[in-house]
């Protein structure tokens, strides 16, 4: 009897070691595709099956190695007793594909296709584990090598395989779903919610040593993909947490004020008007974090203007924290980061002056990313459960002016700027916004008014500084949450606050609106609470 393998791999990694091995010991190789091609290049001899070919010609070929694999080794059970075909290894993996560019339905022998023939022979495999070796990731190779070699291939060894196998089928599979569900426009959340993801690095969490970390990405959909590093250490656990705050609010700032979409304002006399926002698309956004919340943010003509107005702060805040530029960071720009102490510095790219510039501070990671944030997906863990929030992209559920005075143009545009900033913060959150940057801010308060209050003093305090007080005050006030009428709002009307934006739908609301209208103070209701 001559042992088989079967060898139909995305992943061709550390491949011909194993094939070398197998032929070396006289197994016969069964391979087709991207695979067979790889071994003629490598002068390894193999026999071409057409068995992945989703064809009904080839569907007795393909229930002949279904059968093959399940009675291998199981003969008195199955009552065989001529077993030359076979096959005692099983070396299978695939990519799964998180977005629909794969096809279900895919008949023929094409890349975009979901393999679900592939899937089934690993899954045949696995159910006779202990006469198959189902190997599906790389890295376990090597040591297969050694136990064929060896002949001490362990039940243990066998099992743990089988149980890698079937993690990756498992989000193969999940993959499929996704992408038929999404295909066919379904916006519910599935019954099972399963994403595949897949072990990018184990990371260092230097704030919390207790505590063991991994990263794993999207493959070909999330905007990790592209991210590239071009100078400095290592990427640590709380960089990367920072990293996707930028990026985010980065990519939000494209999709949303670039060209911001029209809001439509509902009067209390049922009209209803039509609130345009001044595009940005000239602008250049800058925004930073620290934690996963931002710090502040900008908006200035071009990347060092920019800067300049967003780290206007109290210096101490960026320390170690992460800023990020919606444009390439040029020469002018590099010299006003190398004040900075900043960890690292996430842009579209980075011009070769800024490079030569940056590379004498090594302690700042240059990084460059391309793929727009787009998951929508925000996952909390909980001790046994996950609860999955879906994020809509969008500033405002409504635009409502409550009160007898009306925004300006240049205060609704500060507001939305202002709101745009608050989709990262955490609850309770608010910021005031000032030659629209975010002169004072605060995240994570334990109460509505609390977050304002703090937001209005750093605001007090940054207004010395020339960088954020620009030509007018800073008079717009952003609440993530909504704001129950008190004592606060005479604060807010000694601090020169002006318009006031939040989310509304508090029993004293009435009494707020009087408030303002006594005040000579615009306030806009948006619907709509920023609870990240």
């Amino acid at each position: 009897m001559k042992n088989r393998a079967l060898l139909y791999t995305d992943d061709t990694d550390n491949l011909m070691p194993l094939a070398r091995c197998l032929v070396k010991r006289d197994w016969e190789i069964l391979s087709a595709g991207q695979t067979g091609k790889l071994l003629t290049d490598a002068d390894i001899a193999y026999t071409a099956v057409s068995v992945f070919d989703d064809s009904p010609r080839t569907f007795g070929d393909y229930g002949a190695t279904l059968q093959s694999l399940a009675a291998s080794g199981r003969q008195n059970e199955y009552g065989h007793s001529d077993e030359t075909d076979a096959i005692r290894l099983v070396c299978i993996n695939l990519e799964p594909v998180s977005h629909a560019r794969k096809n279900y339905k895919a008949s023929d022998s094409v890349a975009d296709k979901i393999d679900m023939r592939a899937l089934s022979f690993v899954q045949a495999a696995c159910k006779n584990y202990k006469n198959i070796i189902v190997l599906t990731d790389p890295v376990d190779y090597e040591e297969a090598i050694v136990k064929i070699e060896t002949q001490s291939i362990s039940e243990a060894f066998r099992l743990y395989l089988a149980a890698k196998a079937f993690n990756m089928v498992s989000a193969c599979t999940a993959a499929a779903g996704n992408a038929i569900l999404q295909q066919a426009g379904d916006k519910s959340y599935p019954r099972y919610f399963m994403l595949p993801y897949k072990k990018s690095e184990e990371l260092i969490n230097k704030e919390q040593s207790h505590r063991s970390a991994c990263l794993y990405t999207l493959l070909h959909g999330g905007a990790l993909d592209s991210l590239r590093k071009n100078q400095g250490g290592e990427l640590l656990y709380s960089l990367y947490v920072n990293i996707d705050a930028v990026w985010e609010s980065l990519s939000n700032f494209s999709a949303l004020l670039k060209k911001p979409p029209t809001v439509t304002e509902h009067g209390d006399n049922g009209n209803e008007t039509e609130m345009r926002f001044t595009p940005a698309a000239e602008s250049v956004f800058t925004c930073s974090s620290k934690h996963g919340i931002p710090i502040s943010a900008a908006l200035g003509s071009n990347s060092a203007e920019s800067f300049q107005k967003m780290s206007g702060c109290r210096k101490a805040f960026f320390d170690n924290a992460v800023a990020g530029f919606s444009a390439v960071v040029d020469e002018s720009a590099a010299n006003e980061l190398l004040k900075s102490n900043l960890a690292a510095v996430v842009a579209p790219d980075f011009t070769a002056g800024a490079k030569e510039l940056l590379a004498a501070r090594k302690d700042i990671r240059l990084i460059t990313m391309s793929t727009p944030a787009t998951i929508s997906y925000t996952i909390r863990s909980l001790n046994g459960g996950l609860i999955v929030e879906e994020d809509k992209l969008t500033l405002f559920d409504s635009w409502n002016v409550v009160t007898k005075a009306r925004p300006t143009q240049i205060q609704a545009d500060e507001a939305a700027f202002g709101q745009l900033v608050m989709l990262g913060a955490k609850h309770d959150a608010a910021v005031v916004i000032g030659n629209m940057t975010t002169v004072g801010m605060c995240c994570a308060a334990l109460a509505p008014a609390d977050a304002c209050f703090a937001a209005i003093n750093r605001a007090a305090n940054n207004m010395q500084s020339v960088s954020t007080n620009g030509s007018r005050r800073a008079e717009i006030l952003v609440s993530g949450s909504a704001l129950p009428f008190d004592g606060g709002f005479d604060r807010f009307a000694k601090s020169g606050i002006r318009l006031i934006l939040q989310p509304g739908g508090t029993d004293t609301d009435a009494e707020s609106i009087a408030f303002c209208d006594e005040h000579g103070i615009a306030m806009v209701f948006t619907g709509a609470e920023i609870d990240s």
